[in-house]
This record gives structure tokens, C-alpha cells and sequence, in this order.
């Protein structure tokens, strides 16, 4: 038994060694940031394998004890965290760092190499295909769609007992999910009803990105045959087995559809890809350059890197509401002074004449941002400021923490629209708000959160005041891919009497 184990040393101190040696000059390099001790092997992953919310504290204690600049190792893989709002603007703008880092790898499992967990070539064709549906203008026709869907949410709210408090989240993911399924993915609310596992899909998402949170932070679930023997990967199975199915449904409906457009775009000698009209899937289809694996993951990512992150920044921004009443009271006002007492349809107009909407919405977007920590592979080389970069290191940009940086923010933690007044924006770094990225790399779909979130908002306050048993100080944020309330979003929404406060 000795001799077993002294050769397994030996395998393994030599296999170290000899990592090291290829790797003398990243391990050099390194050394020129500050950072915590490491363990071989493991460099300071064991750091990481914490609850959620201790991790919070983790990466803030990196920030506060080894400053702007900091390295750490998850196993072989360099990391430095940089939180120099100046440094982010000129590192996310560069074309060298447009490659995600390897810890979206475990997302890429899932939903593959596109738009939302890829990078390169593959990851620049999707976008440049999806982009022409996120735009301002096209974004404008999905008013009616969004309106029809926040009245069935009123509808399921005047339904709840207003005694009774509950998570507001469940019904707002469905409006989120039937609102892109009609949008942005072209299907009618018949075809969006009768999706199969669309509601196990709505449920099921956030345990998925739990799931992929764990691999990027825990070293032991990124050693495949350990994670092919845990529970996680039974999860998985499942989960894109149902992804699947939802997909190649959409795809289906969607060819059908194109096979009715063909005879009329040829009458009228023009390119079925100049319609404004036509979805994003429909974009992926007519491009002819997805293999049909790509295809189904693409068309699932459509779906999912929308709906979800709309309804977590809506119920933080409702809740937010019921914490702070004083906030509420102004917004209400403000909705009243635009849209009147009587329900009606939200229009763009009457969002670009809500000034404090869309303060309260920026610092929503500031204290629970959608990606709260950001990754990228730095491929070659990359002179900073205080150091280079090296290839085959990775750029962590922590986004949560840089929104809530004292350096930047007055009481960082509290929740306050008023810090995005425009007395109070033109004094502060440009760039220590960070909410959608930078570059060209940034989020998607910004225009199309934006709008939808308003409008449920909108019509929510309107209708319901909301109030919580609970307080804001008891609020309980873990990152999970994005910031997530642990304890959901629970409130009591009682009617107003004739749109009165």
C-alpha cells in the first residue's frame, strides 16, 4: 500500500511541477498583483466553495484587502479582478477581449456556443443575425403584445387575496415568458400556450442557473466524471431534454410559417430577410448557417436570456416599491400625472415622461445588476495601467460590487433613485455603472428589458399598492449568474380605490 501511494505522489508532484514549468511565465506575471495565498493545485478555489451568500463577501473582501488590481486562482486558471472604472472602459471596448472566460463553459453545456455563453466567430454571427429584432424601432411594435399580456397579470393579481402575501415573481416570469415567446421568437399566444414543458421551463430556470453557478465556482463539479455522477447532472439531463422539445416546437411552427411568406416575397422580387417583420428565429432559419444542434440551443437561448432576467429586475423594482413607501408614493404620483386614474395601455411616450421611473429603474439595475460578475479570456497579451495582462489569463470585471464600491456611491448599500438625478449623475465616473456591459459584448437586450419592465410596472402601481411584512434590511442577495432575492420576492398588493392612492 505505501509504494501505491508513494507513486501516486510522485504522478502528481511531477505533473504539478511540469505545469508549473510550461507555465513559468503566467505564474510570473501573476506575481505582479496583488492577491491571497495559494494551495497547489487548487490556487484558492477553496475560497469559493462557500454558501451563496458568503460569496458576496468574498469577492468584496478580495476588493477591500488587495485593492483595484486583484489575482486569484480557481486551480490552474488565473483570475484578476480589476475595479478601475477608467481600466473596464478601455479593456471592455478592446476587440482582444471579446471571448467570454472558460467558467461560461458550464453555461455552453447547456445553450451552447451562442449568444448568451459564446464568443469568436460563432458568437458574432448570432448576434449580427438577432441584433436587427432588439433594436429601438423594432422594439416599438411589441407594445400591444406587452399590454395584452400585463392585463392577464392584472387579472391573476385582482385575484389574490390582498390579505395574503406571496411571491410576486411566479405570475411576472409568466407575462416575461408569453411576452418574448410573441415578440421576439414570432409565435401567436395559441402556439406560445401550447409549447410542450413551457411551464416546466419557466419553473425550472432558476435551479438550472443555480446548477451552472455551482460548476463555475466549485472546483470538484468541473471534473466531468464527478459531475456525471451527482445529482446535478441528472437536473441537467432533464432540463435540456425539455429544452429540446421546447425548441425544435418553435422551430417547427416557425418554418411553417416562412414556407407561407415564400410565394409572396418572390411576386414582389424581394429578399425575405429584408422583413421587419420576421422574428429572430426566423433570422437564424433564413441565414442557413446553424447545424440543427446549434439551432435548437440558439432557439432556447432566445427565450430564456429574456424572460428570466426581465422578471428578476420587475419584482425587484416592485418590491422595492413596498420597502421604501416614500418611493412609491412619488412614483405612483408621477404615473397618475401621466397615465390618469383609468387602466389603459402603456405607450412609449408616456415612459419617456417618467423621469423618476426611470431613476428607480437605474437603481435597481445598480444594486441587483443581471451579470454581476463578467468574465473574459485575454487571448494575448494586454497592457493595463499598473500591469500587462497575460495570455491565457482571465479578466473578472465584478460588476455587483464595483455598483455598490463606496469610492463611487453615498451610502452604497441603501436604495435611493434620487443618486440618479442629473445633479447627481454628472458628478460621478461614467463608468462605475456598469449595468449592461460595455462594448461589444454588451447586453442584447437592453431596450427590450427595459421597455417591458416599465410597462408591467407601470400598470402594476397603478392598480395595487404594494406593501411587504418585511424590510429592506432583511433582504437577503446571493449571485447566481445574476443577483438573486434567496428568499423571492414576497409582498401583499392591495387595490387602490378608483386609481387612488
Amino acid at each position: 500500500m505505501l509504494w501505491q501511494i508513494l507513486t501516486v505522489t510522485a504522478v502528481v508532484a511531477s505533473l504539478w511541477l511540469r505545469w508549473r514549468y510550461k507555465h513559468r511565465r503566467l505564474l510570473k506575471v501573476a506575481q505582479e498583483f496583488p492577491g491571497p495565498a495559494t494551495l497547489p493545485f487548487l490556487g484558492n478555489a477553496l475560497d469559493f466553495m462557500c454558501n451563496p451568500e458568503k460569496l458576496v463577501v468574498v469577492i468584496r473582501d478580495l476588493m477591500v484587502n488587495y485593492g483595484t488590481y486583484v489575482r486569484f486562482w480557481l486551480g490552474p486558471d488565473l483570475n484578476v479582478v480589476v475595479s478601475d472604472p477608467d481600466e473596464l472602459k478601455v479593456l471592455l471596448a478592446s476587440s482582444k477581449i471579446s471571448y467570454k472566460g472558460p467558467q461560461y463553459k458550464y453555461m455552453g453545456d447547456v445553450l451552447g456556443g451562442g449568444i448568451l455563453s459564446g464568443s469568436g466567430p460563432t458568437w458574432r454571427k448570432h448576434r449580427k443575425l438577432a441584433t436587427p429584432n432588439y433594436g429601438k424601432q423594432p422594439i416599438k411594435n411589441y407594445g400591444g403584445v406587452f399590454n395584452r399580456e400585463v392585463s392577464l397579470l392584472l387579472d391573476k393579481y385582482r385575484a389574490v387575496p390582498h390579505n395574503i402575501q406571496f411571491d410576486i415573481y411566479r405570475y411576472i416570469v409568466q407575462t416575461t415568458s408569453y411576452s418574448v415567446c410573441q415578440t421576439l421568437m414570432g409565435l401567436s399566444k395559441e402556439q406560445t400556450m401550447n409549447l410542450p414543458y413551457i411551464q416546466n421551463l419557466i419553473d425550472e430556470t432558476p435551479r438550472l442557473y443555480d446548477i451552472v453557478f455551482d460548476r463555475m465556482t466549485k472546483w470538484y463539479l468541473q471534473i466531468e466524471p464527478i459531475f456525471w455522477m451527482s445529482s446535478y447532472y441528472q437536473e441537467q439531463k432533464q432540463f435540456i431534454r425539455m429544452t429540446r422539445a421546447f425548441a425544435k416546437e418553435v422551430l417547427r411552427c416557425r418554418m411553417e410559417h416562412l414556407k407561407t411568406l415564400t410565394d409572396n416575397f418572390k411576386n414582389h422580387h424581394m429578399k425575405m430577410e429584408e422583413d421587419t417583420q420576421l422574428s429572430v428565429i426566423d433570422r437564424f432559419i433564413l441565414s442557413g448557417e446553424f447545424e440543427d444542434e446549434e439551432l435548437l440551443k440558439e432557439t432556447f437561448t432566445i427565450f430564456t436570456s429574456s424572460q428570466e432576467a426581465s422578471a428578476k429586475i420587475t419584482s425587484f423594482l416592485l418590491l422595492m416599491m413596498a420597502y421604501h413607501p416614500d418611493c412609491q408614493a412619488k412614483l405612483y404620483n408621477e404615473i397618475k400625472s401621466v397615465i390618469g386614474t383609468e387602466d389603459r395601455d402603456v405607450t412609449d411616450e408616456d415612459l419617456k415622461n417618467m423621469p423618476y421611473l426611470e431613476m428607480a429603474f437605474k437603481e435597481i439595475l445598480r444594486l441587483f445588476p443581471i451579470g454581476a460578475i463578467l468574465q473574459r479570456t485575454i487571448p494575448e497579451d494586454v497592457q493595463m495601467s499598473k500591469g500587462v495582462l497575460p495570455a491565457g489569463s482571465s479578466l473578472v470585471i465584478p460588476v455587483y460590487h464595483l455598483h455598490r464600491d463606496p469610492r463611487f456611491w453615498e451610502n452604497p448599500d441603501a436604495f435611493d433613485p434620487e443618486r440618479f438625478s442629473p445633479e447627481k449623475t454628472k458628478n460621478r465616473h461614467p463608468y462605475c455603472y456598469i449595468p449592461f456591459s460595455l462594448g461589444p459584448m454588451d447586453c442584447l437586450g437592453r431596450y427590450f428589458g427595459t421597455k417591458l419592465i416599465k410597462t408591467i410596472c407601470v400598470r402594476v402601481l397603478r392598480e395595487f399598492e404594494i406593501v411587504s411584512l418585511n424590510q429592506y434590511k432583511d433582504l437577503r442577495v446571493i449571485i447566481a449568474i445574476s443577483a438573486v432575492s434567496i428568499d423571492g420576492y414576497y409582498a401583499m398588493l392591495k387595490p387602490r380605490r378608483n386609481g387612488m392612492a
